[in-house]
């Protein structure tokens, strides 16, 4: 599909923080108090008035000044990566929401973990094709064992229907273990997982053909692929921090887009007795 992206003034979220930390007076307040507060709460929590050396159990007050100053910066890079998406979708002429609603979700990445969260959603059209683009995290376990992860998803709508299918891409940070496993010829066995419902291996076959799964491991696309409600929805992990970055991903949702957009806009299943299509 041929397609220009235009580029957000905001070319780079991780240059943008940084430059807009390093122009504001207030960061350097902040950081100047924190130190100064640090060096000081330190002197007097390792050493009291009265001269007893041992170290105060009041010690960990020193980090606080420091806390302060990571907080900041945090707030700073949300506003600039809204900024970033927001800029992204208005010179594109397409719509932003800075978050959207995980429980309209169907696809089963959406269930995985805990405190899951969408945010910087963009709607719009390429050539007559309805499309979203959103980022979505969630977490696994607790504590020091707690783990983020961060995905900005590419998601096309087509005309026909098809079921539930997951695609996973093996050895990526996160895997999907869902549905019934749909055998694949040896050389892509070792490289894909394909899921469907069970009685709808078949369809699932029909969809990711060896020469769609052959085009897919000559371009190195790595993400994570489901279809649902008529959607295909390409999973890129990672936060993207820079528009090159999200040029370069965009093109490779396209371009599987364009793979699938004959077959899965004249697809239609049926479904079979009461046997579920959704994973």
């Amino acid at each position: 599909m041929d397609f220009q992206i235009l580029k957000p003034e905001t070319a780079s979220i991780s240059r943008e923080i940084w430059n807009t930390v390093k122009i504001r007076w207030q960061f350097w307040s902040i950081f100047a108090v924190a130190f100064i507060s640090s060096i000081t709460l330190w002197i007097i929590a390792t050493f009291n008035m009265l001269g007893d050396w041992s170290p105060n159990p009041g010690a960990e007050v020193v980090f606080i000044p420091f806390f302060v100053v990571v907080i900041y910066i945090i707030a700073v890079g949300e506003k600039v990566r809204a900024s970033f998406w927001k800029q992204f979708a208005e010179i594109n002429g397409w719509r932003y929401h800075h978050s959207g609603d995980l429980n309209q979700e169907a696809g089963v990445m959406f269930q995985q973990g805990n405190n899951g969260t969408i945010s910087h959603c963009i709607e719009g059209g390429v050539d007559k094709r309805l499309f979203r683009i959103f980022t979505y995290a969630f977490s696994i376990g607790s504590g020091k064992n707690k783990r983020a992860y961060h995905y900005t998803v590419f998601a096309f709508k087509f005309n026909g229907s098809f079921p539930h299918i997951y695609l996973n891409r093996r050895y990526n940070l996160y895997g999907v273990n869902v549905g019934e496993k749909v055998p694949l010829p040896a050389e892509f066995e070792k490289k894909f997982f394909l899921s469907a419902p069970k009685k709808y291996e078949i369809e699932a076959l029909e969809i990711f053909t060896p020469d769609v799964l052959a085009r897919l491991l000559d371009s190195e696309f790595a993400h994570d692929v489901e279809l649902v409600d008529q959607e295909v929805l390409i999973f890129t992990a990672g936060r993207i921090n820079n528009f090159e970055q999200l040029e370069k991903e965009f093109n490779r949702a396209l371009e599987l887009e364009d793979l699938l957009d004959e077959k899965l806009d004249k697809f239609k299943f049926q479904p079979i007795g009461d046997m579920p299509h959704s994973l």
